[in-house]
């Protein structure tokens, strides 16, 4: 470009240039270089109030907007533009990068000229105007040359800088647009064998296609962390743990503000599948505090509780679940074991209620370990429901019956499945044999096997039943004491006699 040129029209693009002349019908079919269409509209004295007019006629007006779309249309005009197979031959390559290494290495400097210039100035002012020719000729001189290497220098670290870009590009989205690298090759092959003009047109070229793609990349990438974002604090308002996902965030915005581009992709992707994972789990967990909720409602009416809320609530909280409501789902199902437990709660203040629960849960938790490791003994995964019994145990030991209970209740329901495989195993061992010639009472086939215990079952039907009459033991301490038949009669003597019935016994003895 000349010193004359127009700066407002040197600034443009070709596309850009392209629009003004088609606004102002200035014949541009013969261009083919920047140049050409700068100094066609610079003859049309075009000033620049009419050219943002152009720009902005029809159009989007904020500057963003117009790089934007600049940017789009360079892709479109790319995609149109037939494959030309724009990758050297790997010999070529390499000797592309062995001449590229070489001249990185050779960073020119212009200390030294600069030094002469105001060398040479000096002597001016001094009127030593000879040694200020002679000295500025001499300055001059080194300048050609050192402006030479200053060129190939700079050709070179913007095709090794690019090409890292349509590297990092090509590893954070698996492709890279075929423009580019027609633009990236085109630029190499002038850099050993093109003469300085086709070795700055391919390069300004390269440059701005990859730094284009580069904007564009970043652009979506970070409204795609936007929404990632958003849909983290959505997450949080239904207590789903997203520490995970954050901290890969804060990498990546490390890794974004370093201009690291695959690393940025890569984090990214990172934590939006962490995101997803914290959102599984969180629901899963939901999706099982119905068992739980249920089994609450059921303890409390087997004790004779009546609830305020019921299966109206909890299918109202099923709905909210299924349509993605998962806030509203937890306050539903809340309230719900809330009322339940209150009403538990109430049940077993009677000493002779709480007893019994005692018994009954502390029985089911020890046949319920026992057959889960059992089953785990065979190789079956039970693990989920072992961690239920560590619970309801921790539970029960606490003295909190009312959790005790509904996990108990809940860890029933949940294991029933694994009882057909738990009697194929026992049968295949050798643990269950069958009872020959003997039919089920209740589905009339010849599929009882005995059991150790004196069990029998029906595999068909799982109907069960004990050919004893002695209860089961129970090894775990209730809650309470058992309340006797004497103690009952003791609380209802008087001090005095309760006392003289007490010395009596230790007489007797």
């Amino acid at each position: 470009m000349t010193d004359g040129t127009p700066r407002h029209l040197e600034n443009l693009t070709v596309n850009r240039l392209k629009r003004v002349a088609q606004r102002y019908k200035v014949d541009v079919s013969a261009c083919k270089q920047k140049k050409d269409f700068v100094s066609r509209l610079a003859a049309a004295e075009i000033t620049e109030a009419q050219a943002l007019e152009a720009l902005q006629a029809g159009g989007p007006t904020h500057k963003g907007e117009l790089e934007t779309a600049d940017i789009r249309r360079d892709v479109e005009e790319i995609a149109d533009k037939p494959y030309k197979g724009g990758v050297l031959p790997s010999q070529e390559d390499e000797e592309v990068e062995r001449n590229i290494d070489r001249v990185l290495l050779a960073r020119p400097s212009f200390f030294e000229i600069d030094s002469r210039v105001e060398t040479a100035w000096n002597h001016m002012i001094m009127a030593d105007y000879h040694e200020a020719l002679r000295t500025n000729a001499d300055a001059r001189s080194k300048m050609l040359d050192r402006f030479s290497s200053f060129q190939i220098f700079s050709c070179a670290l913007s095709i090794r800088a690019a090409e890292s870009i349509v590297t990092s590009l090509g590893d954070a989205r698996g492709r890279v647009d075929p423009g580019i690298k027609t633009a990236l090759a085109e630029a190499k092959r002038a850099f050993v064998d093109g003469n300085p003009k086709h070795r700055e047109q391919t390069l300004e070229e390269l440059e701005r296609l990859t730094s284009k793609a580069y904007a564009a990349f970043f652009e979506g990438s970070t409204q795609a962390e936007t929404e990632l974002r958003t849909l983290l604090s959505d997450y949080e308002s239904f207590g789903t743990q997203t520490q995970e996902p954050k901290r890969l965030l804060e990498i990546a915005e490390q890794a974004r503000q370093s201009f690291n581009v695959a690393e940025y992709s890569r984090l990214l992707e990172d934590a939006k599948q962490a995101a997803t994972s914290a959102k599984t789990a969180r629901t899963t967990a939901i999706e099982d505090s119905f068992g739980i909720v249920r089994s609450a409602m059921h303890e409390a009416r087997e004790l004779g509780a009546v609830l305020a809320v019921g299966d109206a609530e909890l299918a109202a909280a099923r709905d909210a679940f299924d349509n993605q409501a998962f806030k509203r789902a937890i306050d539903l199902l809340s309230s719900i074991e809330s009322a339940a437990d209150r009403a538990h709660l109430e049940k077993i203040k009677d000493a002779d209620v709480r007893q019994r629960q005692s018994a009954k849960v502390s029985e089911e938790i020890v046949g319920l370990e026992r057959t889960l490791q059992e089953a785990a003994s065979y190789g079956m995964d039970v693990q989920d429901g072992l961690l239920f019994v560590s619970k309801a145990r921790s539970a029960f030991v606490n003295r909190d019956l009312i959790t005790a209970a509904k996990l108990t209740r809940h860890l029933k329901e949940k294991s029933a499945p694994i009882h057909v495989e738990l009697d194929k195993q026992r049968i295949e061992r050798g643990v269950a044999k069958k009872v020959e010639e003997a039919r089920c009472g209740k589905c009339g086939k010849e599929t009882l096997y005995s059991f150790p215990g004196d069990v029998r079952k029906c595999v068909e039907c799982g109907h069960t039943f004990s050919m004893t009459v002695q209860p089961r033991p129970v090894t775990m301490t209730p809650l309470e004491k058992p309340v006797t038949s004497s103690d009952r009669n003791d609380s209802k003597t008087s001090p005095a006699e309760a006392e003289a019935t007490r010395r009596r016994r230790l007489l007797s003895r």
